[in-house]
């Protein structure tokens, strides 16, 4: 790849300049940012070659184009930046949930010789904006690649995967649909439990109970501090996974409440016992441990 394209910057697309930059990228950088601050940040930074309020500039004669904005929004960027794609350019992107984005995206790209691979890079935290992007954001982070199941996607598909283990990431490769699933159980659920956390503790007499939340809370919450925009369009697109992984909550949950009610401490203490061993098994599996 001679030329890479990163369409937002945030987070995310600050840190995907960094890291190419990091690890030694010869090609050329182009970013596009709609905001002029963001482009001058960008450019201080040094995270690229060049930045562009233009979407199609921005993409002409790029290899890769890799889109880092809200996920609802990507659609309607790909529209905007499709008559500067030449034939044969990837598309991938960073977004948290893939069915809906891959359906939106194909019919857009009819034509125009450029393929669309998903990409998930399951990295971030709760800051946001290019200031608080990082070189290492993707190093030893699980990158989910989600292809379709056609065979003229192959070769785009290892481009994108390359790409990835390129900035260190480990990579896997698996269905959209499958994604959605997983990411509702091990990632969108935590955020709204995290959230429904926060407005509980907060719900009054928010000066009284603040000094008490200690390191507990910080770590249970943490997350309920991210992006409102980001996470109205992670939920309004994997509704349907979401709600199952809800519900599943709410059964431990009602449980939990009546063993309290009865005064059921036996059935508590296997339940802390459970969940103590079932963390344990999750994490000896997980990439981040």
């Amino acid at each position: 790849m001679q030329q890479i394209a990163i369409m937002g910057l945030g987070l995310m697309g600050g840190s995907l300049g960094l890291a190419l930059k990091k690890r030694g990228f010869e090609g050329r950088i182009n970013v596009y940012a709609r905001r002029q601050a963001t482009r001058d940040t960008a450019l201080e930074m040094g995270l690229c070659d060049a930045v562009f309020d233009d979407p199609v500039e921005a993409v002409r004669e790029a290899d890769l184009v890799i889109y880092c904005t809200p996920i609802l929004t990507i659609p309607a960027l790909v529209e905007a930046s499709k008559a500067g794609l030449k034939a044969g350019a990837i598309l991938t992107d960073v977004g948290s949930t893939k069915a809906e984005l891959a359906e939106q995206i194909e019919p857009i790209l009819a034509g125009s010789g450029a393929t669309f691979v998903g990409s998930h890079p399951v990295a971030g935290s709760e800051q946001t904006g290019v200031e608080a992007a990082r070189p290492d954001l993707y190093e030893d982070a699980l990158v989910v690649v989600t292809p379709s199941d056609t065979d003229k996607e192959a070769a785009a598909v290892e481009q994108v995967v390359q790409f990835w283990t390129g900035l260190g990431a480990i990579v896997e490769v698996i269905s959209a649909s499958k994604h959605d699933q997983l990411m509702a159980r091990t990632s969108h659920l935590p955020h709204l439990v995290a959230s429904l956390l926060a407005v509980t503790a907060g719900r009054d007499d928010v000066d009284g109970v603040g000094p008490y939340c200690g390191t507990g809370f910080r770590d249970t919450s943490r997350v309920a501090g991210g992006s409102p925009e980001v996470w109205h369009d992670i939920v309004s697109t994997n509704t349907q996974a979401i709600g199952v992984e809800l519900a599943a909550y709410r059964d431990q949950l009602d449980q939990l409440i009546g063993w309290c009610e009865a005064n059921d401490f036996d059935r508590i203490k296997e339940f802390l016992a459970h969940g103590r061993d079932c963390r344990r098994a999750l994490m000896e599996r997980s990439p981040a441990e």
